[in-house]
């Protein structure tokens, strides 16, 4: 239930046209989603506005904050007289796991300015699971989350399938996974949540049991996806490392990390097209995080997780061609 209600932020979502107007408005509303009993609101996370981040043809331009508030507003992309001529237009989201759901009312360009459908995107497709740290938590504009700024660096298009305060590796998520036919390449980023030593329902669960259930959504997906290139990550730097005494089961983070990493170098000796990629080579140092949780990547842990996970994909994304 966490996971699909996570699933209602707008985190992903990109509108794209073409258009020879000099000023762009979009018309929207957010939606003031109360917080689960068991996950009060962060003040700061409440209080920061929402961004979208836009781009004309290809190219970042700027991020545009709208309103912290939760009625109808017009939230100004762009008006500039200067512009000439027809452009790709491509607008970026909010991507808060936290009053990030928005309906969108409309698009407002200027009388007697064009609207028309955007160019296919053609380039491969990757797809990105994970927690929080996916989904963008810490970061200001999406344009910032890791995701993103893979997508720029590879050139992909990025499907970011970040559902924050989730990703337990239930196989229900793996079974949405392995029914979508809109991905080139798979990244899953899994385990932070599960370091605590529970399940989805706070369900005590170990380190090898985790290992098992991350086996099964493996499973699951590649009985789908029979030869599509998946980058397995590990967590990266968690608070619980820096504990004393580990989690309620007694066990420390690297006991889940080794659970992940036997899973995936077991299934290597048959599938030629899984990768692992070592979470503490990005992030292994609470100075890339936030100190306000110590779990979540600051503006710098986010960029090198994205220098870390955009080196793995690259030779992925050339060997599709």
């Amino acid at each position: 239930a966490r996971t699909a209600r996570r699933g209602m932020s707008a985190a992903g979502v990109t509108v794209r046209f073409r258009t020879d107007s000099k000023k762009l408005i979009f018309r929207a509303t957010f939606i003031d989603a109360a917080d689960a009993p068991a996950t009060p609101a962060v003040a700061w996370e409440r209080s920061r506005p929402s961004f979208f981040a836009l781009y004309r043809d290809g190219k970042y331009v700027a991020s545009i904050p709208a309103l912290t508030v939760f009625t109808q507003q017009d939230v100004i992309i762009y008006d500039d007289s200067a512009l000439s001529g027809e452009a790709e237009v491509r607008v970026l989201f909010p991507f808060y796991y936290r009053n990030a759901e928005i309906i969108m009312h409309g698009i407002g360009i200027e009388p007697g300015a064009q609207l028309l459908r955007a160019a296919p995107d053609n380039r491969p497709r990757v797809l990105f699971h994970g927690d929080s740290i996916t989904h963008g938590h810490g970061v200001t504009s999406p344009r910032e989350t890791y995701v993103s700024q893979v997508a720029e660096k590879v050139d992909c298009v990025p499907l970011n399938y970040g559902f924050g305060g989730t990703a337990w590796a239930d196989n229900i998520v793996a079974r949405t996974i392995a029914a979508r036919q809109d991905w080139d390449v798979l990244t899953i980023m899994l385990g932070a949540n599960s370091l605590a030593g529970a399940d989805s329902a706070g369900k005590t669960e170990t380190a090898a049991q985790y290992a098992d259930k991350y086996d099964d959504y493996l499973t699951t997906i590649r009985a789908a996806a029979l030869a599509k290139p998946i980058l397995c990550i590990t967590p990266i730097l968690n608070r619980l490392d820096l504990t004393q005494g580990g989690n309620h089961n007694g066990e420390i983070p690297k006991a889940y990390r080794e659970g992940i990493s036997r899973v995936v170098r077991q299934r290597q000796s048959s599938d030629k097209n899984l990768y692992l990629l070592d979470g503490l080579s990005m992030v292994d140092d609470p100075l890339y995080l936030l100190v306000t949780d110590t779990v979540h990547p600051n503006d710098l842990g986010m960029h090198r997780i994205a220098e870390g996970v955009a080196a793995a994909l690259k030779p992925l994304l050339a060997n599709l061609a």
